[in-house]
C-alpha cells in the first residue's frame, strides 16, 4: 500500500497542497515520492518542501506527533495525511500489552477527529495480517473506526498490475501497468469505470 500513498502524496505536492507523513516503519523515502513525479516536471525537489515528514522512533513519540498534527493541519491546511506503520511500534517488547492498546486508541481516536475536524483524507498502512494476538487486537481497533478500508488483495498481480480491494464495498481494482502519472481523481474514476 505503500506505493499507492506515495503517488497520491506526490498528487498532492503536485496540486501544491502540503502533506504531513508520520513515519513509524522507518520506510519513507523521499527518492520515490520523486519517481512518481511526471519526467516533465522541471523542479520536483521544489514540491518536497511540502512534504513534512515526522518519524517517531518509540511508541511514545509516534502518539506525540500524531497528537500535533491538529496544530499543523490548521498552519498548512494539508489535504493528506499518511500514517505508515503505527501498529508496528506498538508491538515493542518495552511495552504492555494495556498500554500498547490505550496509546493506540488515543491515536486513532485523535486522528478521527483530525479527519473529521479537519476534512483531511487520513491514510494509514499496516499490515492486514495479524503476527500475533496483540497485533489482532490493535488492528481490530484500527479496522473498527475506519470508515473505509484498502487492502492489497492476496493475489498481489495481475499481469504486473497491482489489485486493490475496497471495503466496506468489495470492489476491486486493477492499477495500471506502466507507472504512469495518475491524480487521485483519476484513480478513483478508472477505479468506477472497472466496477460491474
Amino acid at each position: 500500500m505503500r506505493k499507492y500513498a506515495e503517488i497520491w502524496a506526490a498528487s498532492a505536492l503536485l496540486r501544491g497542497e502540503c502533506v504531513h507523513w508520520v513515519d513509524g516503519a522507518s520506510r519513507i523515502d523521499p527518492a520515490r515520492i520523486l519517481a512518481a513525479f511526471p519526467p516533465t516536471e522541471s523542479a520536483p525537489q521544489e514540491h518536497l518542501r511540502r512534504l513534512f515528514i515526522g518519524r517517531g522512533f518509540t511508541v511514545h513519540q509516534l502518539t506525540t506527533l500524531v497528537e500535533r498534527l491538529a496544530r499543523e493541519v490548521s498552519i498548512t491546511a494539508s489535504p493528506l495525511i499518511i500514517i505508515d506503520g503505527p501498529i508496528g511500534m506498538h508491538l515493542d517488547r518495552q511495552v504492555g500489552d494495556h498500554e500498547a492498546r490505550c496509546l493506540m486508541r488515543r491515536m486513532v481516536v485523535n486522528l478521527q477527529h483530525l479527519a473529521k475536524t479537519h476534512h483531511v483524507a487520513v491514510i494509514i498502512i499496516t499490515s492486514n495480517q495479524p503476527k500475533s494476538k496483540r497485533h489482532q487486537h490493535l488492528l481490530s481497533m484500527v479496522e473498527r473506526r475506519a470508515n473505509q478500508q484498502l487492502q492489497q488483495a492476496q493475489q498481489t498481480t495481475l499481469r504486473n498490475r497491482g489489485v486493490l480491494m475496497h471495503q466496506p464495498t468489495g470492489a476491486i481494482g486493477v492499477w495500471p501497468s506502466q507507472r504512469p502519472f495518475i491524480t487521485l481523481v483519476q484513480s478513483i474514476e478508472y477505479k468506477k469505470s472497472t466496477l460491474p
